[in-house]
């Protein structure tokens, strides 16, 4: 552990909203010191405190031992420890466990047995002894108090230099605050750690070795607690020195009462730190990225689990297959009749819109708050070193495998197994055969759905359709952050994907619709699945969404991957440009400057798909409107032509492979 640490404030600004909250604030707290930030409420004492712990100040230096912390902030947060005052434990996890799991993030090089061991004593000295049960409770079921408390121990795991604690005593009893104050007040004469407390009480100022007064904005006051008592009674005229501690830090806070006053910020805002970040940069062991992706990944699994409410959403999302009931019989099958032809393919489309909208709300609902829900950790683990990547992978992965994979197959196998859906190419009895409801369900549907190449290929589209709808989700939660804005964005992403699917036509809107429905993955969806259904080859009535060749599939596929891709990459970019100490733009120009190599992999491997997907959309473009122009009399046996390599003279290699990926089905099938 790091020892004697100084912590210097020299001239911290903080403007918001046009505001400035916190204007010219110099101090210094010595090594190995309690130290109170007090005033009324209002006054920026938190706005102060993150401003020291991580939120980079608009103007101003933030010094330790004389080096300034934005200069290299990834280096020295990682060294403080800050309790906010919200919650900064998952709540569905139990004390102990959650204690361990900060144990083995932020100190991957120590042994489990090393970890358990530091939690088992802090929890004891923080009124948690060993035989007590609420060390197995989930932390939701904790009280306010003690949920401060566990906070506290987490952040003491790491033995951090500097500690810092916005209002560790609110709701606490006095007995209880006061135990508090006194042990804090050990770790920093006995551990040489320096401890800043935020308070509104007044009980246990005495606790504390040096003082700082906030008032509208402005620091009053800083020194010892004495110092500042006398420094404020000198302002009040009616003080009495001679009255109890509490009275008289009583009357000072009456007297000196927040007003709704601020400055307002120049133009262009306060000045920022001319200070550059560090090119020399330092680093302190921290776990790899591998490591903290399977540890998150861990983590965010026994969260679900500890979530049970959520967890049998999430499940029952991927059975919403139980609202396919209205669903015509046999939708997706071409009937024998030529008559019933014209209404089974509007039929069929409305159905396949059905399931690919319901497939991709699914992935939508499931993930569009897992990220803002509980967003203040993340933004308080980032301070200490966590990898914005490797947390939103550890969500993405565990989503997709639940929801993004399971969603699709649950539903299909409903539709087919529940429902008796069947889908082309699927077996049927001989004719005049009797078979009862088990040998039809065994025999033919169950088999069907295993063995036919048109329930693979939907299957494939609608899980690669749900897994970007999840990654989408994803991004529309790190877009809300902390806010409650996530169900506004949802609903016009959801608005968005119904208009643009692909079912809705509007001849005067078609060149708009076609321009902005790449951006929907319910279009991609019924792309992928209308085509592994063949409705293409049902009628004249075509569209070339429906257009059933391998290379179109193939391009829907490689589109929906791609969609994945940049929705992940805008993601992680947003969460990246939320760090707090340098500005969002800032560190975006910091991104790209160091990340500049993966930059260009990430973008060239980008590039190959789309050209290889819009390759493979104009060919089969060009196919399918061969396909069109060449149909001939509607009524025969041989009532359209299809463009087919088979027709060619001496066709080149390219042009067999070309026409094989990108020719119609639908010579081979009727």
């Amino acid at each position: 552990m790091q020892q004697g640490i100084e912590l210097q404030a020299k001239e911290i600004d903080v403007c918001r909203r046009g505001k400035l909250i916190l204007r010219n604030a110099s101090f210094t707290i010595q090594p190995g010191t309690l130290t109170a930030i007090i005033g009324p409420n209002g006054a920026g004492k938190t706005t102060l405190m993150r401003a020291l712990s991580g939120e980079r100040p608009d103007g101003g230096q933030v010094l330790i031992n004389g080096e300034d912390i934005y200069a290299d902030p990834e280096y020295w947060l990682q060294q403080v420890g800050y309790v906010p005052v919200d919650n900064i434990l998952h709540e569905y996890l139990t004390l102990y466990e959650a204690l361990i799991y900060i144990g083995r993030l932020r100190l991957p090089h120590a042994t489990e047995a090393e970890i358990a061991q530091k939690a088992d004593r802090l929890l004891t000295e923080f009124d948690f002894p060993s035989t007590d049960a609420r060390r197995n409770r989930p932390i939701k079921v904790l009280s306010s108090g003690e949920r401060k408390r566990a906070n506290i121990c987490s952040e003491l795991l790491i033995d951090p230099p500097l500690l810092m604690l916005d209002e560790p005593t609110s709701n606490l009893d006095p007995d209880a605050e006061r135990n508090l104050m006194h042990l804090l007040a050990e770790y920093a004469h006995n551990n040489g750690q320096t401890i800043l407390v935020i308070t509104h009480t007044l009980n246990t100022i005495d606790v504390c070795d040096e003082v700082i007064f906030i008032e509208n904005s402005q620091l009053r006051a800083a020194g010892k607690r004495q110092e500042v008592l006398e420094t404020l009674e000198s302002q009040i005229p009616e003080a009495d020195p001679t009255a109890p501690s509490f009275y008289r830090w009583a009357e000072i806070f009456e007297h000196f009462k927040t007003r709704n006053e601020h400055l307002k910020c120049s133009k262009n805002g306060t000045p920022r730190s001319n200070h550059k970040q560090s090119q020399d940069r330092r680093s302190i062991p921290t776990a790899t990225w591998f490591y903290q992706l399977r540890l998150l990944l861990n983590r965010y699994t026994k969260v679900r689990l500890g979530d049970q409410w959520s967890l049998v959403g999430t499940l029952m999302a991927g059975l919403s297959g139980l609202l396919f009931f209205i669903l015509p019989a046999e939708t997706f099958i071409k009937p024998h009749d030529p008559s019933e032809w014209a209404l089974a393919l509007v039929q069929a489309r409305q159905s396949v819109y059905v399931v690919c909208l319901v497939v991709t709300l699914i992935g939508l609902i499931t993930s569009y708050t897992e990220i803002s829900k509980e967003f203040r950790i993340y933004r308080h683990e980032r301070l200490k070193g966590l990898s914005p990547s490797a947390y939103f992978m550890s969500k993405w992965i565990w989503l997709t495998a639940a929801v993004g994979i399971l969603a699709p197959i649950l539903l299909i196998g409903f539709i087919v197994l529940v429902y008796q859906q069947p889908l082309p190419d699927f077996p049927e009895p001989r004719w005049g055969e009797e078979v009862t409801w088990w040998d039809q369900l065994l025999r033919f549907q169950l088999v069907g759905l295993v063995t036919t190449s048109a329930s693979r290929l939907i299957l494939v589209t609608l899980i690669l359709a749900c897994i970007s709808s999840v990654t989408l989700g994803l991004l529309i939660s790190t877009l809300a952050g902390d806010s409650d804005k996530g169900y506004l964005y949802l609903s016009f992403v959801v608005v968005f994907i119904v208009l643009f699917s692909g079912l809705i036509r509007n001849d005067k809107l078609e060149d708009l619709i076609e321009t902005f429905s790449f951006a929907s993955t319910g279009k991609w969806a019924y792309e992928g699945m209308a085509s592994s259904l063949s409705i293409y080859c049902w009628l004249d009535s075509w569209h070339f969404d429906e257009f059933n060749s391998t290379g179109h599939i193939l391009s829907v596929w490689l589109a929906l991957g791609i969609f994945i891709l940049v929705a992940g990459f805008f993601a992680i970019l947003v969460l990246r440009m939320r760090d707090p100490w340098y500005g969002r733009w800032s560190n975006l120009r910091l991104l790209a400057i160091r990340d500049r190599s993966k930059l260009a992999i990430y973008f060239s491997v980008l590039i190959l798909l789309l050209s290889y997907t819009l390759f493979l959309r104009q060919v089969s473009h060009d196919y399918y409107s061969l396909t069109y122009w060449s149909r001939g009399d509607f009524g025969g046996s041989n009532a359209f032509e299809y463009a087919h390599v088979d027709k060619m003279i001496d066709p080149t290699l390219l042009q067999t492979w070309n026409s094989k990926m990108s020719q119609s089905w639908c010579g081979d099938l009727y």
